[in-house]
């Protein structure tokens, strides 16, 4: 396994690190045995950086690394968790869950520790209970080492809260889709303007990106055949130079395997590749059944819909025939307000579309086929 050293913070991390938030399941519950088998393998293999978060897996990962990690010294591996800003609703909160999640994790300190999911909206949570205050006192009490934030929204509002404060580090999701169709690169730029590490999530996209249409993945296993699709996306975000760690959440042994191959010895993507990617991208971006340019003029929705957000998933959807992947990022990243059921038909979403799509009745339908894969 690869490592990189990073100069801002001192210290050498593996270039991928293990997101515990997709470890498999059995009987709706954490596959304990084989889930560890994954991390000591992992662990074994110089992956010893793990993500957790306090609502992972229902609130159950923190606790699993808890157990599972106490195998190994401390000092040997980083783990890191955040803060779940939504959860913060008065005075005192915030200390109350820091404390749990060190109970959970079975750890006196977090190496390091993120404000979870900013956007625009929950950024007014963090300045109005001074949550940045909060972790920086608990970095100077020795308990965090390194603090940062998870980031979702656009790049105006990342510059303005980003050059608002000392960070050590911030994670964004940065992909080869992203890069261009979600304005992934000036958030990256932003980064690397503020000298600020990043730390990627979702490089593969929740699964998008490892496997989705027959004749676009022909493209990357006629060039590569004994490559997997996952390893492009990977090589991909870690030729960004500013790019410190990569996190990947690892189900199978198949996928752990694969991926510390892909880090081992790995080279940046040349030139030629990069014109696969690209055709790759075109083929992906003709496979469009909502006609979305993700322009946002139909928002903000009075009643809370993220409308591109859902044509997005829908979109993507559609790409890869990934129905976990579908049923997993409407209902379990997208909250019930912001899904396409909660649309009251105001049809003031309508005026604003330059691509004349009926959204409320797009809405409509992509909310009952999302729940249609809900059902078993």
């Amino acid at each position: 396994m690869d490592r990189k050293f990073i100069e801002k913070l001192g210290l050498s991390l593996p270039r991928l690190g293990y997101g515990c938030m997709r470890f498999p399941v059995k009987d709706d519950k954490i596959d304990f045995e084989y889930a560890r088998k994954l991390i000591n393998y992992a662990y074994e293999n110089g992956i010893n950086y793990f993500d957790t978060a306090y609502n992972y897996h229902g609130g159950e990962s923190e606790t699993f690394l808890g157990k599972v990690l106490t195998e190994y010294k401390r000092e040997s591996y980083f783990l890191t968790s955040k803060l779940p800003v939504w959860k913060v609703k008065e005075e005192g909160d915030a200390e109350k869950l820091f404390n749990e999640q060190l109970r959970k994790c079975n750890t006196k300190y977090f190496d390091f520790y993120l404000l979870h999911s900013l956007h625009k909206e929950s950024i007014e949570t963090v300045e109005k209970f001074n949550l940045y205050d909060f972790i920086l006192k608990k970095k100077m009490e020795g308990k965090i080492k390194y603090i940062g934030f998870s980031f979702h929204d656009n790049n105006e509002v990342l510059q303005k809260f980003a050059a608002a404060h000392k960070w050590d580090f911030i994670q964004l999701q940065i992909n080869y889709w992203d890069w261009v169709e979600n304005d992934a690169k000036s958030l990256y730029e932003t980064l690397e303007n503020l000298n600020i590490p990043c730390f990627v999530m979702e490089p593969v996209r929740g699964g998008f990106l490892a496997s989705f249409a027959p004749h676009a993945m022909k493209r990357f296993t006629d060039f590569h055949p004994d490559k997997s699709i996952a390893s492009w996306a990977l090589r991909w975000v870690a030729s960004l130079p500013n790019v410190a760690l990569i996190l990947s959440g690892m189900s199978t042994m198949e996928q752990l395997k694969d991926n510390i191959d892909t880090f081992t010895d790995i080279e940046p993507i040349t030139d030629e590749e990069q014109k696969v990617i690209d055709e790759v991208i075109e083929d992906l971006r003709e496979i469009n059944p909502i006609p979305c340019t993700g322009c946002r003029y139909c928002m903000d929705c009075e009643y809370g819909v993220d409308i591109p957000g859902v044509f997005g998933i829908y979109n993507d959807y559609k790409r890869s025939e990934n129905k976990d992947m579908a049923k997993r990022n409407y209902f379990t990243f997208m909250s019930e307000k912001r899904q396409g059921g909660n649309c009251q038909k105001c049809l003031e979403c309508m005026q604003k579309c330059p691509q004349h799509i009926d959204i409320p009745l797009e809405l409509e339908k992509i909310h009952k086929e999302m729940l249609a894969l809900k059902t078993p």
